[in-house]
């Protein structure tokens, strides 16, 4: 901010300001943000958006589709997909990454336009501040319908990627809700929040309960046709709080193969 205000680019009541300036109730502060280029290889593709302003990009991820660039995926994720679209529409902006899904998991996934908004909705991803819902298709049915898994959550192994839970694990807390079941309780559609992010968080907590999710070859041994060839588990919506534009709830559709599953499993 002192480097801000030094150079000229924020000014009070259209008049330039100082650092040691008091401001009052009732005026106007511009701060003039620095241009900013993409930052990633520009890759076209499919991008499903569900909301935009000035502040923020909200887009529909596809399930196989990598959020960010990795070593195995340099220049065919959503990130290169958005840094294509900030250069067609002539938004110089980096793309900031609010979260994250899993290859495999489909839905809400929302990018920062400046690092203000950035900033300020990464310092807001508390529960009470924030909320991230999940829609997941599962084996089973959680008993009771509605209620909290409240149980840590670590490394099975060093060396390996699965995560169990044990007792030295992090904290982690899900809060899920049955929705309707199927085939006599045998599957069952669940809403679920998130009080804690931790990496595999509801696909561990699932399968812990009994209730793995349907094609997760990661937490789900049982072996089962059901025509879906991931995850079945999507980011269903999104209530947070924007700077200029305050509250808002952004809604993520499910994706055609989990609408598919879920007639399939409606009709047993």
């Amino acid at each position: 901010m002192t480097r801000i205000i030094r150079e000229g680019e924020m000014s009070v009541n259209g008049k330039p300001c100082w650092s040691t300036d008091f401001v009052k109730n009732g005026d106007e502060i511009f701060i003039q943000m620095p241009t900013e280029h993409v930052d990633l290889t520009p890759t076209s593709g499919p991008l499903d958006i569900l909301y935009e302003d000035d502040e923020i990009l909200a887009v529909n991820k596809d399930a196989g589709v990598v959020t960010h660039p990795t070593k195995s995926h340099g220049t065919d994720t959503l990130g290169n997909r958005v840094a294509a679209y900030f250069i067609e529409t002539h938004q110089p902006a980096k793309v900031r990454f609010i979260s994250r899904l899993d290859m495999d998991t489909s839905g809400m996934i929302l990018i920062a336009k400046n690092k203000y908004v950035q900033h300020f909705l990464q310092s807001h991803q508390t529960i009470e501040k924030s909320k991230k819902y999940y829609t997941a298709f599962v084996n089973g049915c959680p008993v009771p319908f509605s209620g909290k898994i409240d149980l840590p959550i670590g490394l099975e192994s060093e060396d390996g990627i699965r995560r169990v839970v044990r007792a030295d694990g992090k904290p982690s807390v899900t809060r899920y809700q049955v929705l309707e079941t199927y085939g006599q309780k045998q599957y069952s559609k669940v809403r679920l929040l998130l009080e804690t992010g931790r990496t595999h968080q509801i696909r561990v907590h699932l399968s812990h309960i009994g209730c793995p999710i349907i094609g997760d070859h990661l937490y789900n041994p049982i072996e089962q046709d059901l025509g879906i060839a991931r995850t079945a588990l999507h980011s269903s919506e999104m209530r947070t709080t924007l700077p200029k534009k305050g509250n808002i709830t952004i809604i993520a559709p499910l994706k055609a193969d989990l609408l598919a599953l879920e007639n399939r499993l409606k009709s047993l």
